[in-house]
């Protein structure tokens, strides 16, 4: 495992533009490699920084991270020395966490690898991880470990580099207007990538076009001579990359969907258990990909991954064959053989739009030998649609052939009721209070050679029902 390059707390004070408590002398003989914002998460050498929270206190816990081999500490200024830091040195700022992504975005001005952004509002960590697999025939990868894509986690990981690398990929979240601007500022990247534009966090920003403005933003903080890697028929995030020559700009999506598309998916094919087939079109260069995922919204995101190696450089060939070794955090596509059944694990998160996509996934891989259940549960921030987008979804999901649906929660309810309405049986539409009974009741239904699909928001915490299916099944 490679470690964090090593910095100065001299280079820390001036980036973050602190002070230091104490002798002036550590400025120049301390030094620290990586950083935590999570005592629990510290390691020798570390810098931690105290952020405060709504539950708790980060200055509270500054002696525990001290305790486990913190270099020095960045605190609130006017706060004092923390309780147990008497051995270790203590920077003061004005704001520990704008401190930082000041220090991260230090860090970044002298990275001089290439360095790529990737928001969207389905699809983020995937198309990230296959980023990842198409850059690594051309070199070293850095890329976002779990969900650290956050205002907190994308300084963490950039302070994490060893900044040896030839690339990083650095995943990106939003949840309100200007987030994605200030990581963009952080992180400067080369080429920017939009996975797609969906009904997320419509509680927050109420609109597609609010959300689109929002996610948008990546490209504004382009490093000069960047890329704008974004879909084909997605028309809302024009604007955003009208200023760009068509040179710096890599479109892709489905070949009939749109004629701009850089990088065109020229047939789909489904392949069970194995994932899928994908034929594409690279300008004018074609190519077949081997995915291990299912779907195809996972095929826009190979896609996208390929546009983005090709802006960078790396041979298509071995870009391509570099994706099917792709491996995906947990809960996200994940294929499962139980039972003689086949369970797609995509109970990471849900939105409306994703949720469609692993509906239509579920039906067509089943195909025509098996039939297509579901375990799904409440779609959260969704604002004052939530009820009808839910009911949607319930009639979708019995107009195009699911055989059953096992809902859990109050909105979770609201599917059912849409699927019911649009015809499913009652006694295949049904509610369930937790996710274990929703589990027992979808594996009584199914027989081998049948698919069934789990998935809803992260708060649902629906992996209890594909835990419960593995012991059931």
């Amino acid at each position: 495992m490679t470690k964090p390059a090593k910095r100065t707390l001299a280079f820390a004070c001036k980036a973050m533009g602190g002070t230091l408590v104490g002798s002036p002398a550590a400025l120049a003989t301390t030094r620290f490699a990586g950083a935590a914002s999570d005592s629990r998460e510290v390691k020798p050498g570390r810098i931690f920084f105290a952020l405060p929270g709504e539950r708790v206190d980060g200055f509270d816990f500054c002696g525990a991270a001290a305790q486990e081999g913190a270099a020095v500490v960045v605190v609130a200024a006017g706060r004092g020395r923390p309780a147990g830091c008497s051995g270790i040195p203590v920077i003061a700022v004005a704001d520990p966490r704008k401190a930082l992504g000041d220090l991260a975005a230090a860090v970044r001005k002298q990275y001089r690898g290439r360095v790529v952004g990737v928001t969207g509002s389905n699809g983020k960590t995937t198309t990230k991880e296959l980023i990842a697999a198409a850059l690594a025939p051309a070199g070293q990868v850095l890329r976002t470990q779990g969900n650290l894509n956050t205002d907190v986690g994308l300084p963490l990981t950039v302070l994490e580099a060893t900044g040896k690398e030839d690339f990083w990929v650095l995943e990106m979240a939003m949840r309100a207007p200007g987030e994605i601007a200030y990581l963009t500022r952080i992180a400067e990247p080369h080429v920017a990538v939009v996975t797609n534009v969906a009904a997320a966090h419509l509680g927050r920003l109420g609109s597609l076009e609010a959300v689109a403005r929002a996610k948008g933003e990546i490209f504004g903080g382009l490093a000069p001579d960047g890329i704008a890697v974004l879909p084909a028929d997605e028309p809302r995030l024009e604007p955003d990359v009208a200023g760009l020559p068509e040179a710096r700009k890599r479109r892709f999506g489905f070949a009939d969907a749109s004629a701009r598309a850089f990088v065109r998916i020229m047939e789909f094919i489904p392949a069970g258990a194995a994932g899928s087939l994908v034929r594409v079109s690279v300008g004018y260069e074609p190519v077949v990909v081997r995915l291990s995922l299912a779907g195809e919204h996972n095929a826009r995101n190979a896609a996208a991954a390929l546009a983005v190696s090709n802006a960078l450089g790396v041979p298509l060939l071995p870009a391509a064959a570099a994706l099917q070794r792709a491996t995906l955090p947990p809960h996200r596509s994940h294929v499962l053989s139980l039972g003689g059944r086949i369970v797609l694990d995509d109970c990471y998160n849900a939105n409306p739009t994703s949720m469609s996509a692993a509906l239509h996934t579920l039906v067509a891989s089943a195909g025509r030998f098996g039939r297509g259940f579901a375990i799904l549960g409440d779609m959260l921030e969704l604002g004052e649609t939530a009820a009808a987008l839910h009911q949607a979804i319930g009639e979708e999901a019995a107009k195009i052939g699911v055989a059953g649906l096992a809902v859990v929660g109050s909105l979770g309810a609201k599917i059912a009721a849409g699927a019911i309405a649009a015809g499913l049986l009652a006694s295949r539409a049904m509610v369930f209070d937790d996710p274990e009974a929703a589990a027992q009741a979808v594996s009584t239904w199914s027989a081998p050679g049948d698919w069934i699909l789990v998935k809803a928001s992260r708060g649902v915490r629906l992996e209890r029902a594909v835990e419960a299916l593995r012991k059931k099944l």
